[in-house]
């Protein structure tokens, strides 16, 4: 089987996929702050600020799985914080690439995250796919630097996919994991209006698709990785109620109160973004949780 090098692997994601990855035969590297081992995996230290890479991370490695990136949501959106969030997916990629052709590695394919926030966030109902341009706000400048920064990558000749995610469901992190626990006191809200599309994928069908982009060879380009039913939040959140068993006592949180509360990244809760996933579809790949309510139902068990 193909050795896999993965950046960001102490994520959440991160530690999923590679998990699937060794069950499936895989042979996993880390590069990551510190050197070690996590499970069967082999850690090696980078570091960006210093452009510091260990070169025996690449050694028998033919595919590279691009997932490190700062936080969006974790802290303000400070002048200091916004470049950290843009020199941690610019930067980096720019360094492993150097890496690559310094040292003549041969690498056959890489997969970058990206995510939807390309697109910008509203409470628009327009599907948008991928051949659409990236919008003008914040979010989507950051995406288009960092999708900009993979371009090295498919000029020089490696299969390149890169996948646009939504919103992660999964119970051991991120939204779900957060929301939940708060919907079980019975105290779930819409933010805002909540009149904004959720367009969202489970951690297992995204996991998947990583693999998938891996094992096919007619799999590059960009793609969105998301289900098939985006939702608005207002009903995404009636249906998470349900699903726990709990009553939807406070059905909206007023927009003012979550901007006074998280500053600019407020528009994280409070706008989205309605997105296809036709061509990823189209192209073979079948999800596991394409409905809301079985993703509810699995996150729930």
């Amino acid at each position: 089987m193909a050795k896999i090098l993965i950046t960001g692997g102490s994520g959440l994601l991160g530690k999923t996929i590679s998990k699937l990855l060794l069950k499936k035969g895989y042979e996993v590297n880390w590069l990551s702050r510190s050197a070690g081992e996590w499970q069967a995996i082999k850690k090696y230290i980078w570091n960006l600020e210093e452009s510091v890479i260990d070169l025996k991370a690449f050694e028998g490695v033919d595919t590279l799985i691009h997932l490190a990136g700062t936080g969006i949501v974790d802290k303000r959106w400070t002048e200091s914080y916004k470049r950290d969030l843009l020199n941690s997916r610019v930067k980096s990629s720019e360094l492993l690439f150097d890496t690559i052709q310094k040292n003549k590695f041969p690498i056959k394919t890489f997969i970058g995250a990206s995510a939807i926030g390309y697109y910008g966030l509203s409470e628009s109902p327009k599907l948008y796919i991928e051949t659409d341009e990236a919008a003008k706000d914040y979010l989507a400048e950051l995406t288009k630097n960092w999708e900009n920064s993979y371009l090295p990558f498919k000029q020089s000749g490696i299969r390149t996919a890169v996948l646009r995610i939504g919103i992660v469901l999964s119970k051991e992190g991120g939204f779900y994991a957060k929301m939940a626990p708060v919907y079980k006191l019975g105290l779930g809200t819409s933010f805002g209006k909540g009149n904004y599309y959720l367009s969202w994928i489970h951690l297992k069908d995204l996991c998947s698709l990583i693999l998938y982009a891996i094992e096919n060879e007619n799999c590059k380009g960009v793609y969105n990785a998301v289900a098939s039913n985006p939702i608005r939040y207002s009903e995404f959140s009636k249906q998470l109620a349900i699903s726990l068993n709990r009553p939807l006592i406070f059905p909206h949180l007023p927009e003012i109160l979550i901007k006074s509360i998280l500053g600019e990244r407020a528009v994280m809760l409070t706008k989205g973004v309605k997105v296809s996933n036709a061509k990823i579809k189209n192209l073979g790949f079948k999800f596991e949780f394409d409905e809301l309510n079985t993703a509810l139902t699995e996150l729930k068990s």
